[in-house]
């Protein structure tokens, strides 16, 4: 039987996914259903959130400055305890990362961040990052009061695993939960396992290609040296938050994972491995992000965004509803599906992991 529609249905299982549910339902007034895996306490990091990124864009860093304020205020308000203050690590070995890290300080700085060059004898010929006062979401505690925000402002949330989703060639579709059959004017595939689930690959734009990565969680002894930190050219971002555990995103050739995480962790405590599970990621070949439309579908797709892409949410739910300011507007524009060299104006810093 029919069971409704709704204006926008949202897939996708990251704080980004609810989060930009949340907003468009609520500052928005969009009918607003979000289909993705419920919290689990069992279910391995699959992002690690931060409200900063190593750009090269200053358009890009003004305006992650500038919304990842709203987003902090937002989930600060469901509860003590959701956003923590860290200091990442940034470290680059390649000329080109040494290049594009450099270049990212320079702009840091003079928007106002704390910004530090870290000395590391074991890195000759390196570049080590470290950033002040930045805002990471708490895995395993903002997950959870993110669920409750949508159920109190009464968006609808559906477990993917019970859900078959059809979506048409203009953008609509149509969702069968049970006996319940639910109508979407607009499907919008927030993050990376949304696209790799329901999109065909050439049904991606051609900026956008395919990687191999894995979610793991190690066990140490001790502290790493900052609770977040991200080696560029490994493909490697580590967290920890708190004193044991560490959840570790690898990119790149299987093949080579593990040798680039015993690597990267080499000068920490033994780690013990504790769990790990395959993954599928997307990256664009320009290093820019990419929002728009699919290939032939009127399906809209957000990827690419690195770890600030739940502090994005706001302005993102701004350009979903139409109404973002002038600045917003432009950015977006140039992130879109490629149309000549108009993403040319828009490519950033990309590593390729080995």
């Amino acid at each position: 039987m029919a069971d409704g529609s709704y204006d926008h249905l949202i897939v996708g299982s990251t704080p980004l996914a609810g989060l930009l549910a949340g907003l468009l339902a609520i500052e928005h007034n969009k009918r607003v259903c979000l289909v993705g895996e419920p919290f689990s306490p069992f279910r391995l990091q699959r992002s690690i959130d931060l409200s900063i990124a190593p750009v090269t864009r200053p358009e890009t860093l003004i305006l992650l400055r500038r919304v990842a304020a709203e987003t902090t205020r937002l989930v600060n308000g469901w509860g003590k305890g959701l956003v923590s203050r860290v200091d990442p690590l940034f470290v680059a070995e390649t000329p080109q990362s040494i290049a594009a890290l450099g270049h990212f300080r320079h702009l840091a700085v003079a928007l106002g961040y704390a910004v530090e060059t870290v000395v590391d004898r074991a890195l000759a010929a390196g570049l080590i990052v470290r950033v002040r006062d930045i805002q990471m979401l708490g895995h395993g505690r903002v997950e959870p009061a993110l669920e409750t925000w949508l159920t109190r402002h009464e968006v609808r949330q559906l477990d993917h695993a019970e859900t078959a989703l059809a979506i048409r060639k203009d953008g609509t579709a149509r969702l069968t939960n049970g006996d319940r059959s639910i109508e979407a004017g607009h499907v919008i595939l927030a993050g990376d396992d949304a696209i790799l689930a329901h999109l065909a690959p050439d049904a991606l734009d051609r900026s956008l290609e395919t990687v191999p990565g894995s979610a793991l969680l190690l066990e140490a002894a001790r502290p790493l040296p900052a609770p977040c930190v991200s080696f560029l050219d490994r493909g490697i971002v580590l967290a920890q938050d708190g004193k044991v555990g560490v959840s570790a995103l690898v990119t790149g050739d299987p093949a080579t994972a593990r040798a680039r995480l015993g690597s990267a962790t080499a000068k920490s405590a033994p780690l013990r491995l504790a769990g790990e599970t395959v993954t599928g990621t997307l990256r664009t070949t320009d290093g820019a992000p990419f929002i728009g439309l699919a290939r032939g579908l009127k399906t809209t797709i957000i990827a690419g965004l690195g770890p600030a892409a739940a502090f994005l949410a706001p302005a993102l739910a701004r350009h979903i509803a139409g109404v973002s300011p002038p600045d917003e507007a432009a950015w977006f524009a140039a992130r879109g599906p490629t149309r000549g060299n108009i993403r040319l104006q828009a490519a950033d810093y990309s590593a390729v992991p080995a």
